[in-house]
């Protein structure tokens, strides 16, 4: 019961905090911009992707530590055909990033509950694929 009332509490202050453009928004201006592309697929009944968006995407997102990628989430349950041709096997969140290169985009992934600093490091993995191209 107290899980229940945790998530729900944490995905109304996601909601009203993290505002994130749909996919195809997100897909439009990471190709204008150059900048990675970075997927959240979570679930609305999901704690450990309540709690991602709600501690690690958040401070991350305050401390300026997101502006170098255009974000996006995509609810499993809301978009099921979309997070699953996003998605890499059945666990969720899952943390996707696709940068732009000479040779298309390239992918990389976290699954599960991440902390700021795994994501952080995925992010200048996906920042170094993308200026190792240009």
């Amino acid at each position: 019961m107290l899980s229940m009332l945790l998530t729900a509490v944490l995905a109304t202050v996601v909601s009203e905090h993290s505002p994130t453009q749909k996919y195809s928004d997100a897909y439009r201006t990471a190709q204008q911009s150059g900048k990675p592309l970075m997927v959240v697929v979570s679930g609305e009944g999901c704690p450990a992707c309540q709690t991602l968006k709600a501690s690690t995407l958040s401070q991350l997102k305050s401390s300026g530590q997101l502006s170098d990628v255009t974000l996006t989430v995509v609810d499993r349950d809301q978009e099921p055909e979309l997070a699953g041709q996003l998605m890499r096997g059945p666990m969720i969140p899952q943390i996707i990033v696709f940068s732009q290169t000479d040779s298309g985009w390239k992918r990389l992934q976290l699954t599960g509950f991440q902390t700021e600093g795994r994501v952080r490091t995925l992010i200048r993995k996906a920042l170094t694929l993308g200026r190792r191209s240009s």
